[in-house]
């Protein structure tokens, strides 16, 4: 079911819940969509027949997925659960899709790559995810292109945003205990703001030329600079660089996950938002927010 480009749609939103979905709402709702989102409360993914029902009942146009069981480290004492969220139940989600005909979008992730190149991965790189969240991501990916022809996958990283624990807020979080912060100088990839990838998406959905697109904010930097960016208004605190072999975690991290993005630029007209400046604007928000709870 292909829509004429200048109509709102009725877009279902799983995974409303959480960090990206509460940015996708209001931004997409803004746009003149009619959005429906749904959280794990009201859609189990992995149960085929609500996922069928659901699907039934709310009638969309587009369904955009970013519904995931996204503990990175967890997954890999957990790959049975990561596997039957990411891989299974984004299956269920695409067999609905397929059939009632509609559109949908994937939500991915860098960590689908082995990080081992030295320059930004394409959407035509060979994919080889390094960790359990990674191969349950790439799964889904799969079942995607399995089942529909019409679909969006798109793969982002480093994700930071209001409502969801992310980097940014344990960064200043932590700095506020006053300690030093050792923080990996060795892997390098795209901060990207849930704010500025939901304009991003509203922007792609609106084209309607299928396929697998990079969305991330523009640049590169490593999880050191990004920290010290975060801190850089704090004279009170001191960031360390350290490498990945000091701070060992249990799932492997790709050590350059650099996303091309010019697919996606040519595809919605525009250029990425740079990350630096997204962030400056979410520490804005952040900080006005700090003020009205104050």
């Amino acid at each position: 079911m292909v829509r004429d480009k200048s109509s709102a749609m009725k877009i279902l939103v799983t995974g409303a819940g959480g960090m990206l979905g509460q940015a996708l709402l209001p931004c997409l709702d803004s746009r003149g969509h009619l959005v429906k989102g749904v959280d794990k409360q009201e859609i189990d993914v992995t149960n085929y027949d609500q996922v069928m029902e659901t699907m039934g009942h709310a009638k969309p146009d587009l369904v955009i997925h970013s519904a995931a069981y996204t503990n990175v480290d967890q997954a890999e004492s957990e790959p049975d659960l990561a596997y039957l969220i990411n891989g299974y139940g984004t299956e269920n989600v695409a067999l609905a899709c397929e059939k009632y005909d509609v559109p949908m979008m994937y939500i991915s992730t860098d960590y689908v790559f082995d990080g081992e190149q030295n320059r930004p991965y394409t959407t035509w790189d060979r994919t080889r995810p390094l960790s359990i969240y990674g191969k349950s991501k790439l799964a889904g990916e799969k079942a995607v292109q399995r089942h529909l022809k019409h679909f969006y996958i798109v793969r982002t990283s480093w994700l930071y945003g209001p409502h969801g624990r992310n980097f940014v807020d344990t960064i200043l979080k932590l700095a506020d205990e006053h300690k030093p912060l050792r923080v990996v100088s060795d892997q390098y990839g795209s901060p990207t703001c849930t704010l500025t990838l939901a304009e991003t998406i509203a922007d792609l959905i609106e084209t309607q030329r299928w396929g697998v697109y990079h969305a991330t904010d523009g640049g590169v930097t490593s999880w050191y600079e990004f920290a010290k960016a975060i801190v850089a208004n704090r004279d009170d605190v001191d960031v360390v660089a350290i490498e990945t072999k000091d701070m060992p975690r249990p799932a492997t991290r790709p050590k350059f996950s650099v996303l091309d993005k010019t697919t996606l630029i040519n595809t919605i007209g525009r250029e990425l938002v740079p990350w630096q400046e997204a962030l400056a604007g979410y520490l804005q928000l952040r900080g006005q927010r700090t003020e009205a709870i104050r």
